[in-house]
């Protein structure tokens, strides 16, 4: 398995969730991130991580409140 193509296929994945439910990017990428460098988690890790946010609805949840914490 060439491990930098399935990475891309995470990336990939990745992006379009954030598209289809209108999440920003770059957040997702500064998440993805954290998870590496604070967590120590590999990148497939965080980028699998990341996409379970979106399938078990988390980043919907969270989007739910605004940055003052109150509810949109």
């Amino acid at each position: 398995m060439d491990f930098g193509n399935s990475m891309d296929k995470l990336r990939n994945e990745l992006y379009k969730l954030c598209d289809e439910t209108k999440t920003s990017r770059s957040g997702i990428d500064y998440l993805v991130n954290y998870y590496i460098n604070s967590l120590g988690w590999s990148e497939q890790k965080a980028l699998e991580y990341a996409i379970s946010l979106f399938k078990n609805e988390t980043i919907e949840q969270i989007k739910v409140f605004g940055k003052d914490g109150e509810e949109k």
